[in-house]
């Protein structure tokens, strides 16, 4: 498995955190605020109800893991995947956010004289960086012919309204997760309700996340993870401005530019297509269990190991970002420690980097 890949795959664990976050939508609690009293149970019914919602705005994120600022590198014109995606991880970024029910959405990430674009318009789903000048498209299969279980594979039935979907987030976090509800606040001018989610953990690096609803549209408008020993949110992205009238559909059209390179990706589809890409892709382990699981991935069969002339960048970063151990490299954050073994393995989690170690040692 080539070191870019595994380094990429690396950036990519905390990447996922921000990621989930900025396409969700400053916090402030003022004396005001006074909303009629919910449950934590009922502010995630409302936040679930929000689904099909239209709204746009700005969105600010921030991450403040421990790591320096590889902007440079991730911006100079390089072409390694692993320095676009610990980009993410340093400093602050600023997102235009679109939606327009569940199939319209659009990301527009702002850089320096740059820009990045994820569109959705139905079915077809466009990528597009206007920095190195590439295009992504790829056609979504139609979701009206794929067979939608009746359970979950504990054999729970799958939730049919908000408040069924909020009942299993509860069940499901409460044995390892305190969660309480905080004190009204204002987030982008909107009133809004807060829930918080203490790990009862004591090994994990997680302090708290919090989720921000909007108390009339239940769209969230903000989410902050906290890191222990930390006075700073290790990541938040949260709407500094926001209106809930549907966006032009012009915003979701989207044709490349002549001179882009394009690339069509093919999206499998039903039974025989998962079965291809469960066969191509890495083999997965789990250690452990709650705040502090273990995410282990194994390359897949015909991967490589070494670098190529390609991979000069992704190396430095591999260097300047982790510190050798025994059978590998640990990169280690606020938040989440990730080591690299020599033999091509990544294994990640939201625990300090001896606790990793000793987990993957004890397998």
């Amino acid at each position: 498995m080539k070191k870019s890949t595994r380094w990429a795959t690396a950036a990519a664990v905390p990447v996922a955190v921000i990621a989930a976050s900025i396409v969700v939508p400053v916090v402030s609690a003022t004396a005001d605020v006074d909303l009629p009293d919910k449950t934590p149970q009922q502010v995630l019914a409302l936040a679930a109800s929000s689904s099909g919602a239209s709204y746009s705005g700005t969105v600010e994120q921030t991450s403040d893991l421990g790591l320096p600022d590889v902007s440079a590198q991730a911006t100079g014109g390089g072409s390694s995947d692993a320095a676009g995606a610990l980009e993410l991880l340093t400093g602050s970024h600023t997102a235009k956010v679109y939606a327009d029910g569940a199939t319209k959405q659009r990301v527009q990430v702002i850089d320096d004289l740059a820009e990045r674009n994820v569109i959705r318009d139905g079915s077809s789903v466009w990528a597009y960086d206007s920095k190195t000048k590439e295009a992504t498209h790829a056609t979504l299969p139609d979701q009206g012919a794929v067979e939608k279980p009746s359970a979950l594979p504990d054999g729970t039935a799958v939730p049919q309204t908000p408040a069924e979907l909020a009942d299993l987030v509860l069940s499901s976090v409460e044995p390892t997760t305190t969660v309480t509800a905080d004190s009204d606040v204002r987030v982008a001018g909107r009133d809004a309700y807060q829930v918080v989610l203490t790990p009862k953990d004591s090994s994990t690096l997680v302090a708290s996340a919090t989720l921000t609803v909007d108390a009339e549209t239940g769209v969230p408008l903000k989410v902050v993870v906290a890191a222990k020993g930390q006075s700073d949110p290790a990541l938040s992205a949260g709407f500094t401005s926001v209106d809930f009238g549907a966006p032009a559909a012009s915003v979701f059209a989207f044709t490349p530019p002549a001179d882009a390179t394009v690339t069509d990706v093919t999206v499998p589809t039903g039974a025989s297509g998962r079965s291809e890409g469960d066969a191509a892709h890495a083999e997965k382990t789990v250690i452990g269990s709650g705040w502090s699981t273990i995410v282990g991935v194994t390359p897949a069969a015909g991967s490589t190991d070494g670098t190529s002339s390609t991979d000069a960048d992704t190396t430095g970063l591999l260097d300047q970002l982790t510190t050798k151990v025994d059978g590998g490299r640990v990169l280690e954050t606020s938040l989440v420690s990730v080591l690299l073994t020599d033999d091509g393995r990544v294994f990640a989690g939201a625990v300090d980097a001896s606790t990793l170690q000793a987990a993957v040692a004890g397998q």
